[in-house]
């Protein structure tokens, strides 16, 4: 009892002390260093929750309630919402309702609707005969090395259809894993494979593209064909061979093929019950989307000449694969019962994902309205390199953050401010939310606390650092590949 008064007195006075000095500051220096001192602070103090393991949640909607608290207070001048109350302390909460309502309405609908088709597709076995469709192919080359690296691009375009990385790691540790093994690869070399599955997020399917999209007001599709794949084309293809290299490598340095006696059985396990046509249904979204899309328009009629968002393509795609279900099991009971899965996915990612989002727009609002971007960026030269030095800095801390935390959700927390960071810097906002997204899966990807990288460790029986220690080289040159050509081709 005695220790926590002790704490809540500590807290009390650092508080206290901070605010007092933070408006001595104003009165001394000026309103530009109090607000960058007291955005700073913020932040910091928001940074060190999250990585203490706090909910970050309700760190980082609590530093933006502060902010807007503080700016209420120390300049009364400045609107905090459109639509005032008459009382600038209550125009705080309706700014923050003005911010869940217009975020929960667009992306994060597109969100919860995009994870829900996921899982439905896995409830009814479309995901998992997909892979065993794509992986059944592979047994054919014979080269072990050369099959390690092709692996890895299928799981990269499989991850345009299956987009959580635990997910499809665990379909191709009961698919892919028996074929790698029977032809003489190593434990270490196919967990380390399949644990970089999903080390780049990309994709319609991905929450940082539909974030990304959001923030640019640029159509979904149109992110994924113009400012992702010119650049994960090259990833992939440079990881896929850097994989052949170096599990060789390790292998080599460490003389596992002499010391693993047993190799497991190659046959893949397949499930007769579901049919091969059911492997098509996850890729239904993406087919409906291109042929909808601007890029293919011209080619097109003009009778065909139609309009449909991602949440309208998924919701048909959902209701095809129902109906096909449904008349393929003449069990309406049995397939109503699967679309359970459905709204539950789409509850459990409104916990996990939407609710840090709608957070991170309420931290965001509070840095905006209390002047921190344009104070800051007006001490910053707009010439010369400065502005790729602030994506460079700015991606490494992404970068580091995911691998503190084991998850790549980092970037949806820092997005939105990346992108005012951006436009307040006088660079393009791709240029700073692309890298930024990839950055925070390749960060994750060299956690030894991510989920996906326990899951293969703990299946194959090897520890998460050695699945890392053998990906480290290859994303690391990922990693400088991919800031060398976001910064140049975006």
């Amino acid at each position: 009892m005695h220790e926590l008064m002790v704490k809540k007195a500590k807290t009390i006075v650092f508080m206290t002390v901070s605010i007092i000095a933070l408006f001595a500051l104003k009165f001394s220096f000026g309103d530009k260093a109090f607000i960058l001192a007291t955005s700073f602070l913020v932040i910091v103090l928001v940074c060190m929750g999250i990585a203490r393991k706090y909910y970050a949640q309700a760190v980082i909607i609590s530093g933006g309630i502060a902010l807007l608290i503080i700016t209420s207070v120390a300049f009364p001048e400045i609107s905090i919402t459109k639509a005032g109350s008459g009382s600038r302390f209550l125009d705080i909460f309706i700014e923050v309702k003005s911010l869940f309502s217009d975020s929960i309405s667009k992306l994060g609908l597109i969100i919860m609707v995009i994870a829900g088709f996921s899982r439905y597709m896995n409830d009814i076995g479309a995901s998992a005969k997909l892979v065993e469709l794509c992986v059944t192919p592979l047994k054919r080359i014979n080269a072990k090395y050369v099959l390690l690296g092709a692996c890895y691009i299928l799981m990269q375009i499989l991850a345009l259809f299956i987009s959580s990385p635990s997910g499809l790691a665990l379909l191709m540790m009961t698919t892919l894993y028996p074929v790698l093994r029977s032809i003489g690869c190593t434990k270490a070399a196919v967990a380390a494979v399949i644990a970089s599955g999903i080390c780049i997020d990309y994709g319609p399917a991905a929450t940082g593209s539909v974030l990304i999209s959001e923030l640019t007001g640029y159509d979904l599709f149109s992110v994924f064909v113009d400012k992702q794949v010119p650049i994960v084309a090259i990833l992939f293809l440079v990881i896929g061979v850097s994989h052949m290299f170096m599990q060789a490598y390790w292998d080599r340095k460490e003389q596992a093929s002499a010391v693993e006696s047993h190799v497991e059985s190659g046959e893949i396990k397949k499930n007769d019950d579901i049919p091969t046509y059911y492997a098509l249904l996850p890729v239904v979204p993406m087919i409906v989307l291109f042929v909808f899309s601007s890029i293919i328009e011209e080619y097109l009629p003009s009778a065909l000449h139609f309009k449909i968002d991602v949440v309208s393509a998924i919701i048909l795609s959902f209701f095809i694969a129902f109906i096909i279900d449904s008349f393929r099991t003449f069990d309406l009971r049995k397939s109503t019962d699967k679309v359970v899965g459905l709204f539950d996915q789409m509850g459990q990612s409104f916990i996990t994902v939407v609710s840090i989002l709608l957070c991170a727009q309420v931290l965001v609002a509070g840095i905006i309205k209390i002047g921190f971007i344009d104070t800051l960026f007006g001490f910053i030269p707009k010439e010369g390199h400065y502005a790729y030095l602030i994506v460079i800095i700015f991606s490494l801390l992404i970068f580091f953050g995911s691998v503190i935390m084991g998850t790549a959700t980092v970037f949806n927390a820092f997005a939105p401010l990346s992108a005012e960071v951006a436009k307040g810097a006088g660079i393009s906002v791709f240029k700073m939310l692309v890298p930024l997204h990839f950055s925070a899966s390749l960060g994750r990807s060299f956690s030894p606390i991510s989920g996906v990288i326990i899951a293969v460790s703990g299946f194959v029986g090897v520890t998460p650092f050695e699945i890392i220690k053998r990906n480290c080289v290859q994303l690391g040159i990922a990693y400088v590949l991919m800031m060398a050509l976001s910064l140049t081709i975006l």
